[in-house]
């Protein structure tokens, strides 16, 4: 149950992708500040993540069985040319990755782990962008209070490392390595730590399609509430 609705959360993630690019682009053409979050810098929101480097092949095929083609392909075809400047949103994410690696670099799930965090600094930045013409993911009323920085820095290490833990999960069918079982220990301690600030951060979030972003991904007991408690899913578009 719990696989067919994680299905359900990414075909939604990416169908908002998608239903919402046109306008997405737009905003980040036009460079103006974000009304709810001010000071916000769109165009390092919109950068495409680094790619994976190239003859990582094995790294490729890894997030293919982890079901997460899509997680790090999007971003890299529809982000725009990075500038080398890292945010708060993409250090966050490099931080995330680190924490889990834990210097065991080389390795095709070390790659995944890298990859697949970085795009969450993307994804998150992706729905924060067109986040003021989103609604609240409760009430369902147009334009959410204002968030802030740190919200979603902490969206990012929740999002970087639910997907790194698929990304391990994934990397473990077929090995026993320890410095692979080290790295998968380390994403769950971390999720455990995570896991008592989550629904506050959902409010601060607040938005629908940033809080299923995060709540579907973070690895905790709340992840498929929506899906649990029969609630319609992508209800709105």
């Amino acid at each position: 149950m719990a696989h067919a609705w994680q299905t359900l959360a990414d075909g939604l993630l990416t169908q908002r992708l998608h239903l919402h690019l046109d306008e997405w682009r737009t905003t980040v053409e036009e460079g103006q500040a974000l009304p709810d979050l001010p000071g916000t810098d769109v165009s390092v929101l919109a950068e495409r993540p680094s790619p994976l480097p190239e003859g990582r092949e094995p790294a490729t095929a890894l997030l293919e069985a982890a079901a997460l083609g899509f997680w790090w392909d999007l971003p890299q075809r529809y982000g725009t040319e990075s500038r080398n400047v890292r945010g708060a949103l993409q250090r966050a994410a490099d931080t995330a990755a680190e924490d889990i690696i834990a210097e065991q670099t080389g390795t095709d799930w070390s790659d995944a782990v890298t990859v697949v965090s970085g795009a969450a600094a993307w994804w998150v930045g992706f729905f924060t962008v067109i986040r003021h013409r989103g609604v609240h993911h409760i009430t369902l009323e147009p334009h959410p209070r204002s968030s802030h920085e740190q919200a979603l820095v902490t969206a990012v290490r929740a999002v970087a490392h639910g997907m790194a833990t698929r990304v391990l999960e994934a990397a473990l069918r077929n090995s026993d390595e320890p410095a692979l079982r080290a790295a998968y220990c380390r994403a769950i301690e971390v999720g455990i730590g995570m896991e008592p600030a989550l629904p506050r951060l959902l409010d601060e979030l607040a938005e629908l399609r940033l809080v299923d972003l995060v709540s579907t991904t973070a690895r905790w007991r709340g992840r498929f509430t929506k899906y649990a408690g029969g609630t319609g899913a992508g209800q709105v578009e």
